[in-house]
Parts: structure tokens; C-alpha cells; sequence
């Protein structure tokens, strides 16, 4: 296998940890918070969950570092200002940052799987249309839109599989 085949494994696999990750976090957590609290056996799978996530995410940021190594050394210079790159990038920061704010708990727990939701599937998503014209500012429209729908369905799981506190 040539050095561009495993780049390109590498980063289908991250993309598939990160998105069946915060698939199966989401769904952990509504399962979790539907009896009010978190059991530590529950508190270990959404560990377990999340450390696939992470594992994902690191393959997603080795592979696309390989892949501007690449592109730089076999001189296709290029790729390396298309609109597509930079708008993969763009939701990859803000992966990145909704992660570190999550972890920090400084995001409101819908916000963060909202953020994580839409940014885990815009990237697989951008990564299935390859060939596809877009540009960075139709992508992050798209992606921007993609966080609030995410946000309102979330909530609305929330609303209708965890029961809320009762106020005395």
C-alpha cells in the first residue's frame, strides 16, 4: 500500500469513528439521563464512547496533516488553497474548539452534540462529495444551518425521551 492509499484509509476510518462516536454518545447519553442520573456503568460506556471519538478525531488530523504534506511535496500547491480544503478545515476548529469547551463544560450539553452532530456528518458528508463544486461560504451556510437544525431536533429527543425535573 502506497503512502496516498493509507492516507486516504486512515482517514475514512477516523471520519467513521468520529461519526458513529457521536452517534452512539448521543444516544448513551439519552439512555443514560432518562432515570435522572448517570450510573457508573453508563458513566463507562459514554468513557469508552468518547475515547473512540477522540481516536477518530486524531486519525481525521494525522490524515489531513499526511495528506498537506503530500500535496505539498508532490507539488500540487493548488489543493492547498481550494475553497473545499479550507471549509473541511473550518468545521474541523470548530470540532476542535466545541470539544475543548464541552470538556471544559463551558457548552451547554444540546449546543455541544448539536456542534458535534453536524460537524462529524458535514465532514463525512464533504468527504462523500469530493467531486462536487462548492464553495467556503456555501459550506459554512450549510454547516451554520446544519448546528441550528441539530440544536432543535436534539432538544426535542431530549424533550420527548428524558423526563424533565419537576419543580416544587
Amino acid at each position: 500500500m502506497d503512502f496516498y492509499t493509507g492516507l486516504i484509509l486512515m482517514h475514512i476510518v477516523g471520519t467513521v469513528l468520529g461519526v458513529g462516536g457521536a452517534t452512539f454518545a448521543e444516544v448513551n447519553m439519552i439512555r443514560a439521563l432518562r432515570d435522572g442520573e448517570i450510573s457508573f456503568d453508563e458513566s463507562e460506556l459514554m468513557k469508552a464512547t468518547y475515547a473512540v471519538l477522540r481516536l477518530g478525531f486524531f486519525m481525521l488530523i494525522i490524515s489531513g496533516f499526511g495528506f498537506l504534506l503530500y500535496y505539498r511535496l508532490i507539488g500540487a500547491e493548488e489543493l492547498l488553497y481550494s475553497e473545499k480544503l479550507w471549509a473541511k478545515l473550518t468545521i474541523i476548529v470548530a470540532l476542535a474548539l466545541n470539544a475543548i469547551f464541552m470538556q471544559m463544560h463551558l457548552m451547554p450539553i444540546i449546543w455541544g452534540s448539536a456542534i458535534s452532530f453536524a460537524s462529524w456528518y458535514g465532514a463525512l458528508i464533504l468527504g462523500i462529495l469530493r467531486g462536487a463544486d462548492y464553495t467556503y461560504f456555501g459550506v459554512l451556510v450549510a454547516y451554520v444551518i446544519s448546528v441550528i437544525l441539530m440544536y432543535f431536533v436534539i432538544g426535542y429527543v431530549h424533550k420527548i425521551f428524558i423526563p424533565q425535573k419537576k419543580h416544587m
